[in-house]
């Protein structure tokens, strides 16, 4: 592999420049580097060989940018490709992309248009998050399989269509963000997140978390249903107090840094106590 700047016009006869990675067989675009330019186009080759990847943060924070146009020979968009381009109004994907990687599309904000590749099986955590999109035009491809946890996180209230082909719809993936139009059953862990549906260890058994209800300073009440009977604990105080803990180790890895991250001073921690004190006592309900 062989890194390498390049430079190539457009079809407004501008000049882009480009960070590249040259393979024996084919093309890697590293990094655009003409944020400047407005209408970007990829092009099919670069010395004679196909342009496959666009690579992990490729054009990330390139505000300027309201329309790219891709090759047909491009397979690959890397993580945060687009991210953060808030005047990109559209983009439409050649069929010769198979996948697409993590946030790609984060901070999009202007999108109207947004046409996926027939070929893409799953969409990734992130892809469209925190867009805050108003009726847009988002078209899913008919053999689309999974929709990853927070695909969807903050993207925008309008409704998206779903394709039939959907199995698997991850919690959180439209927190915040569009309503699904689905023939699969309606799942409010779709609309919720971590640790909905994880197994826990309870005072009162073994179960799984159903429902998460949402308090003030970081603090959430977890509902758990042992044996068909829902049981309510405390996030994070009964954590802390051993009440209730997770069985995965990873997650109990998660709970230590967002605890870390929530709560970092004796002074939060009390507040989460006097918090959980006044919903013990009915002074905050969650339903």
């Amino acid at each position: 592999m062989e890194e390498k700047r390049i430079t190539i016009d457009n079809f407004q006869n501008q000049t882009m420049a480009f960070g590249i990675e040259e393979y024996d067989e084919h093309i890697e675009i590293g990094r655009f580097l003409s944020n400047d330019i407005g209408q970007v186009e990829i092009p099919e080759r670069i010395h004679g060989k196909p342009v496959t990847v666009i690579g992990d943060d490729c054009f990330f924070g390139c505000n300027n940018i309201k329309l790219i146009k891709l090759p047909n020979s491009i397979t690959l968009i890397g993580a945060q490709a687009f991210a953060m381009c808030k005047n990109l109004n559209e983009i439409i994907m050649p069929d010769s992309v198979t996948e697409i990687g993590h946030h790609a599309f984060r901070d999009c904000s202007r999108l109207k248009k947004v046409v996926l590749s027939q070929k893409i099986k799953q969409l990734p955590t992130g892809l469209f998050s925190f867009c805050y999109l108003e009726d847009p035009m988002i078209i899913l491809p008919d053999g689309l399989e999974v929709i990853e946890s927070g695909a969807f996180w903050n993207a925008g209230e309008f409704n998206l269509l779903i394709p039939d082909s959907v199995k698997e719809i991850g919690v959180g993936a439209f927190n915040g963000g569009p309503h699904p139009i689905t023939k699969l059953s309606e799942d409010k862990g779709w609309f919720l997140e971590w640790p909905y549906g994880e197994t826990v260890e309870c005072s009162a058994g073994k179960g799984k978390i159903t429902d998460i209800y949402y308090l003030e300073n970081n603090c959430r009440v977890h509902e758990v249903n042992i044996d068909g009977k829902p049981v309510e604990y405390f996030f994070p105080c009964d954590y802390i107090d051993e009440k209730i803990v997770f069985i995965k180790a990873e997650n109990r890895h998660k709970f230590d840094e967002e605890f870390l991250s929530g709560w970092r001073t004796k002074n939060d921690l009390a507040d989460a106590f006097k918090i959980r004190s006044a919903w013990e006592r009915g002074l905050l309900k969650t339903k």
